[in-house]
């Protein structure tokens, strides 16, 4: 496989690293902890690795955007978009708040499956019979509360990666200054994390209509079959896979929503095998990207935010390969569009 010459593409390489660094059904295919022993997507895997593959499978059967209410996010302010973000364990909702302006809106999200929280916690507490534990240090006018969701069906409790978690988060783009419940600055999330753990319990049925979202990464590994797999796991969100190819390099493939294009800047287009790949390299790693679908567009229509800032909240499925070698980056990269490209 070769490079061919390149052009300019539209997307800047520094959003892409932070956009893929950082609503789905069933899986076909998904993994399940019986039949230690037995090959997952022809390879086979460690108990542990069968446990960590189950649990994400179980976190992408949660749709974030059904955990996500848009009535209640309405009784705080106008919504302005509201869908699925990032990597696709996130729905994102924004709103300007009764005392606010377009300019500096409120941002309310649910994401789940999280390997654990990011942030450092305070003491956890139950909540409607969920573990909840709130971010400590956080700025001004927002709040972060982390969830541990639902045990899942024949994982054993004490089984090495069984749990995973959640977040409520509420975001204040005045800085504190907007609506804030009695300046209790989780007064809103907490209000938002109770209509969570309801839908926990009786989960409201919300397919995604973007097709990544009812996929498991980790699948990339039945078109990898003789070039170097030797183990694969989920990463700290269910839409990552983490390989370790021959030799010992890691790699991975993500699944996500990235910005739309823009017609200047940017990484390089690559053409591989006859098929067209965004690609930039950074210190560490090679990485290629390309979007299969058409653009969602998460704003509402009564919105009355600025066209330049609608854009951002216009998203188009990606799926990113990443690898220390560019030929093992082209190889991953390739497999992944064997699979995921609709």
């Amino acid at each position: 496989m070769g490079r061919s010459a390149t052009v300019v593409t539209p997307l800047v390489a520094a959003l892409f690293a932070v956009l893929l660094a950082s609503c789905a059904g069933v899986v076909e295919g998904a993994p399940s902890v019986a039949g230690v022993g037995e090959p997952i997507y022809g390879l086979p895997v460690s108990d542990h690795s069968r446990v960590e593959l189950a649990v994400a499978a179980a976190a992408r059967d949660i749709t974030p955007c059904g955990l996500l209410d848009e009535s209640l996010v309405a009784s705080l302010g106008q919504v302005t978009a509201f869908g699925p973000v990032g990597d696709l364990s996130t729905c994102h909702a924004e709103l300007v708040p009764p005392r606010g302006t377009p300019a500096n809106p409120v941002w309310v999200e649910v994401t789940v499956g999280e390997r654990e929280p990011t942030e450092e916690t305070g003491a956890g507490e139950a909540t409607s019979g969920i573990e909840v534990r709130p971010a400590v240090g956080a700025l001004p006018g927002t709040c972060t509360l982390y969830f541990s969701l639902p045990p899942v069906p024949g994982v054993p409790d004490d089984a090495a990666g069984s749990g995973r978690w959640g977040h409520v988060s509420y975001l204040d783009g005045a800085g504190g200054t907007g609506d804030s419940a009695a300046g209790d600055d989780c007064a809103e999330a907490r209000t938002v994390l109770g209509s969570v753990a309801d839908r926990l319990r009786t989960p409201v049925p919300v397919r995604s209509d973007i097709p990544l979202a009812q996929q498991d990464p980790c699948r990339v590994v039945e078109n990898m079959s003789g070039r170097g797999v030797e183990t694969f796991s989920p990463g700290s969100r269910p839409y990552e896979c983490l390989l370790t190819l021959r030799g010992g390099d890691a790699a991975s493939v993500q699944l996500a929503l990235s910005p739309e294009p823009t017609q200047t800047g940017g990484p390089e287009v690559i053409e591989l095998d006859g098929k067209t790949f965004t690609y930039f390299r950074d210190a560490l790693e090679c990485h290629y990207y390309f979007y299969p679908g058409a653009v969602f567009d998460t704003n509402l229509p009564s919105s009355p935010v600025s066209e330049r800032d609608k854009r951002s909240n216009r998203l188009t499925a990606s799926v990113a390969a990443s690898a220390p070698s560019c030929d093992d980056a082209e190889t991953l990269v390739l497999a992944a569009a064997e699979v995921f490209d609709y």
